[in-house]
């Protein structure tokens, strides 16, 4: 029981620490675009695939409605950040 507890854990800090990864690696990247606009370096970094569901689904109670969507954007600065933040995370 307690290995499992510490399983669980462990993959929530984990994925934690990727999306946080992937955070600042997407901010890094929008200020290295910022510093140079219009040029290939800006398109390296700020041009991506973005998967979700659009529109968001909704389900319709009638009395209550609800809706679910989520959108992802994935470019290379967020897939750097992401393997610093796993090669991070393997070091501790």
């Amino acid at each position: 029981e307690g290995r499992l507890a510490k399983r669980d854990a462990s993959v929530i800090v984990l994925s934690v620490i990727l999306i946080l990864g992937a955070l600042i690696g997407t901010v890094i990247g929008e200020v290295i675009a910022v510093m140079a606009p219009g040029g290939i370096v800006e398109k390296i970094f700020s041009k991506g695939i973005n998967p979700g569901l659009s529109p968001p689904v909704t389900l319709d109670l009638k009395v209550l409605s609800i809706s679910f969507g989520f959108h992802v954007k994935v470019n290379l600065s967020s897939l750097l950040g992401i393997g610093l933040a796993l090669f991070l995370y393997r070091k501790l």
